[in-house]
């Protein structure tokens, strides 16, 4: 269990240093924000699209058992307070990502 946390942890990292090291060297000034927002946006639709492997075999099973009530929650409160914080600061990356919830 705490190999397989330790390469979760190694893959992110990695994976994030790759991306800050490409937009860095290939996207040029103001546009690289805007490439790692939209990058965000789609990392951040994955993450909220991930359960609904879960809800298809709830809807299929007709059962709740494996829809944790805490998961639901807290993507749920996250997603609303993420595109509250997009809508203050008029930042589409931010509010679009998480306007599902």
């Amino acid at each position: 269990m705490v190999s397989i946390t330790k390469l979760l942890i190694f893959v992110n990292m990695g994976l994030l240093s790759f991306i800050l090291l490409l937009t860095y060297f290939l996207v040029d000034g103001s546009l690289r924000v805007k490439v790692l927002g939209w990058l965000c946006v789609v990392v951040s639709v994955c993450v909220f699209a991930a359960p609904l492997n879960i809800l298809k075999q709830v809807v299929r099973t007709k059962n709740v058992e494996f829809m944790p009530f805490t998961l639901s929650f807290f993507l749920t409160l996250s997603a609303v307070i993420w595109f509250a914080y997009g809508l203050f600061l008029k930042d589409l990356c931010v509010a679009v990502s998480n306007f599902h919830a």
